[in-house]
């Protein structure tokens, strides 16, 4: 499995409707695996530390009566659950809507009553959103094709201002 993509990039559109206007970028990546220690972390069994949290698959591990299942039963100090494994390699696509932002543009009579040329207020937000293959992955983590369970995603980030002109 190859953890770069087969393709990334960008897009985006502005539009204007009156004094209104709204532009949105995103940004995604198709193809490429990721390794998701995260998951793999939260796959653990009893045992190996006091107070931990598990992930709810661990409830859909190898039974008598599931033989089916791809994760290993849940078993008391069982060593190797979470070793490195091809089982933790999760599609590394994503969409994110990185940014956008929408504004008012004063009409031109009254910002030229308060001697302006122009007078724009607008609010803009950053990392809105992302969908990726497993829930709680972020695989935009790492172009490596590794992830860190320690590391947070992008803040998202919401702003305002106003733009004068004379």
């Amino acid at each position: 499995s190859v953890p770069t993509p087969i393709l990334y990039g960008g897009f985006g559109t502005d539009l204007t409707v009156g004094p209104v206007d709204l532009s949105v970028t995103f940004t995604y990546s198709l193809g490429g695996k990721t390794y998701d220690s995260g998951y793999a972390y939260f796959m653990d069994v009893p045992g190996s530390a006091m107070g931990y949290n598990y992930h709810k698959d661990v409830l859909k591990g190898w039974t008598e009566t599931n033989k089916d299942s791809n994760i290993p039963r849940f078993q008391y100090l069982d060593q190797d659950v979470r070793a490195a494994s091809d089982r933790f390699l999760t599609d590394a696509s994503y969409l994110n809507i990185q940014s956008a932002q929408i504004g008012y543009t004063l009409p031109l009579k009254y910002a030229n009553a308060i001697h302006l040329k122009k007078l724009r207020f607008y609010v803009t937000c950053d990392n809105i959103w992302y969908w990726s293959a497993r829930h709680g992955l972020d695989p935009r983590q790492s172009f490596s094709g590794a992830t860190d369970n320690e590391m947070m995603s992008p803040v998202r980030t919401l702003s305002g201002g106003v733009t004068i002109t004379f």
